[in-house]
């Protein structure tokens, strides 16, 4: 079985230039685990992830702090270099996506497109046709599929 076979064609994506309050609005009303970011062409450029919204969440909530020296020290030891913001404090998609995400193909096996959401340890992967994205592929898909196969995917399993 391949992926096309089982992702979900034509996701829920945003350009670039997206706030993060869209795609937070976004995440919740599709109930889904992040988009995708795509250019004008429907070229992948990145991933947004509950995750990466995760960090703007957790910048906020360090109150009460036990030392703010200690904290401004470690922001400014750890803190990443470049006009590149950090997660927390981005307002855009390309601000806070995930640059290099992990991609499939439509004609990648199944066996391989779990083994690389466990080891990679993501909860859905793109599957682009060249740079251009056609669908997106969960842990959700694979269990629905199993789900309605009845049987394992790993024809050495089981």
């Amino acid at each position: 079985m391949k992926a096309r076979e089982v992702m979900t064609p034509d996701p829920v994506t945003v350009g670039p230039e997206t706030p993060v309050e869209e795609i937070a609005r976004l995440i919740v009303a599709h109930r889904i685990n992040g988009v995708p970011v795509v250019d004008a062409a429907g070229n992948l450029l990145g991933l947004v992830t509950e995750g990466d919204l995760v960090h703007r969440a957790a910048d906020e909530r360090l109150e009460p702090r036990t030392s703010l020296w200690k904290e401004n020290f470690w922001r400014s030891v750890f803190r990443r270099r470049g006009a590149e913001p950090d997660k927390a404090e981005g307002r855009t998609a390309a601000e806070v996506m995930t640059r290099e995400a992990v991609t499939v193909t439509p004609e990648t096996d199944v066996v391989l497109v779990a083994r690389l959401l466990i080891e990679h340890a993501v909860k859905a992967l793109p599957v682009v046709e060249g740079r251009r994205l056609v669908g997106m592929v969960s842990r959700f898909d694979l269990v629905k599929c199993l789900s309605e196969q009845g049987e394992p995917f790993n024809p050495l399993g089981a």
